[in-house]
């Protein structure tokens, strides 16, 4: 399972995030004046940024603008100014919810405005969120960077040669020179391993890859080293990273079963396991569109299970019907940020919806069938309706109108009520509606913006 592949991660965890460009300049001027600034993580709960300052009398506005590693956007929070000349300003990322990768490095500085405009800025402090809860040992490769708490030596000596193989392995066939180090983080128990992912994950994940970052985890026993699912998730994890650095664009990523039918594919092939699934979601017509697991996969276990075999089922029929180059030359196509249609019809020559008929037509599948919105039926129609009626599922000679439950607008006194006079009342209506409703949504959000602005630490 891949998580969080994109290189482009923009928090929001409170106030006004914003993307910047690049790390703020240069100060222009000297007072108000820091001193030595602090941060401090602790883990499952969050980092606390302080900064003591004098002369904050100064300053019309405050923000504090932290950086995230792997990520090429800024968040910037604007903060209330305090009354007080000396203080100690306070930020606190909260992480209790999730939301942060172990081992991340977390920058930040604080921007202050003078009444002329000018700029002064903070030093800056980094400080890493480490999962500080366990005595981590640690083996490194060529590339990978094996941890682990529970276990011993020969158990990270072999998690190690599993990973330096899958790397290479992923990396020989994507074309890829992977140098830089990959963290690979083995949690020996679920509830340690369950506590990092946060409340939102997934019952069934044993794995993931954070690729922007190029740290992995993984849940696994070290009694169960020699079991052969160890050899396949330790691959199947590290072939992400490997992927991602072979697509990595700032405009689109590939589709979810690409990714990880190319994890399974390499990590443990199309197995007996996934042609039974698929073919019995096959005669079943239970099997899913492609499409359909383009974004995210299923949450139930039948559908998640399902979902990694139609994955692989579309790699390893693209392998065989086009060949291991084309593969590639779709995969690398993504790079340059274009389209799904545009990079498989520049390696296989069709488009998506041609390659998914010639993916069922080798299965012997029919087209599936499609769920959710569906076009409403047309509804019923105000009494003095000039136009013809709409022809149900069939084209109409005039635009459909919504009904509402009060009365359409009567003519406007010592004029002739005709069926375009009403029209135009009732669009009047509705553009009077919108704009006093527009006022009112602005007034909430400035209300609400003013609210959520965190108020600085005060020390002594």
């Amino acid at each position: 399972m891949t998580v969080g592949t994109t290189r482009r991660r923009t928090l929001t965890l409170g106030g006004v995030a914003l993307t910047l460009l690049a790390w703020p300049g240069t100060a222009h001027a000297a007072d108000p004046t820091f001193g030595m600034p602090d941060a401090t993580s602790t883990f499952l709960t969050g980092i606390t940024f302080e900064q003591p300052v004098s002369g904050l009398e100064a300053a019309t506005e405050i923000e504090v603008v932290i950086r995230t590693e792997g990520s090429e956007t800024l968040l910037v929070v604007l903060v209330e100014v305090p009354v007080r000349t000396s203080q100690t300003l306070t930020y606190e990322l909260d992480f209790s919810a999730g939301g942060a990768v172990p081992t991340t490095s977390f920058t930040a500085l604080w921007r202050l405005t003078l009444p002329s405009g000018a700029i002064v800025l903070s030093p800056a402090v980094t400080v890493t969120y480490d999962d500080d809860r366990f005595a981590w040992q640690t083996l490194e490769g060529d590339v990978v960077r094996m941890h682990w708490y529970d276990g011993t030596a020969a158990f990270g000596r072999e998690a190690l040669r599993i990973a330096e193989a899958g790397v290479a392995d992923a990396a020989t066939l994507l074309g890829v020179d992977e140098r830089e180090p990959i963290d690979f983080y083995v949690y020996a128990d679920v509830g340690p391993f369950y506590d990092v992912l946060g409340p939102a994950s997934r019952e069934n994940v044993g794995g993931v890859a954070y690729a922007g970052v190029r740290v992995l985890l993984a849940q696994i026993d070290p009694s169960s080293i020699g079991a052969s699912w160890i050899r396949s998730v330790i691959p199947h994890e590290l072939t992400h990273v490997v992927f991602d650095s072979a697509v990595s664009n700032p405009y689109h990523f590939p589709p979810k079963w690409l990714n990880e039918g190319l994890a399974v594919y390499q990590s443990e092939g199309y197995t007996s396991k996934y042609r039974n699934d698929v073919g019995a979601a096959v005669d079943g017509g239970t099997l899913m569109p492609l499409d359909a697991i383009s974004g995210q996969f299923p949450t139930t276990l039948a559908r998640f299970s399902l979902a990694y075999g139609e994955s692989v089922s579309a790699v390893d029929f693209l392998v065989r019907t086009y060949g291991r180059d084309e593969l590639l030359q779709l995969i690398r196509s993504y790079a340059d940020g274009v389209s799904d249609d545009q990079a498989f019809e520049a390696a296989l020559g069709i488009d998506v919806a041609g390659f998914q008929a010639a993916w069922l037509a080798d299965l012997g599948a029919g087209e599936p069938v499609a769920f959710g919105p569906q076009p409403a039926p047309p509804g019923p129609l105000p009494s003095d309706w000039q136009g013809p009626a709409p022809t149900p599922g069939g084209p109409t000679a005039s635009p459909a109108v919504s009904t509402s439950p009060g009365p359409l607008p009567s003519a406007p006194p010592g004029g002739v009520g005709g069926g375009d006079d009403n029209i135009a009342a009732l669009a009047a209506t509705g553009l009077l509606i919108a704009a006093l409703a527009g006022g009112g949504v602005a007034w909430w959000m400035r209300r609400r913006a003013r609210a959520a602005r965190p108020e600085a630490g005060v020390g002594s």
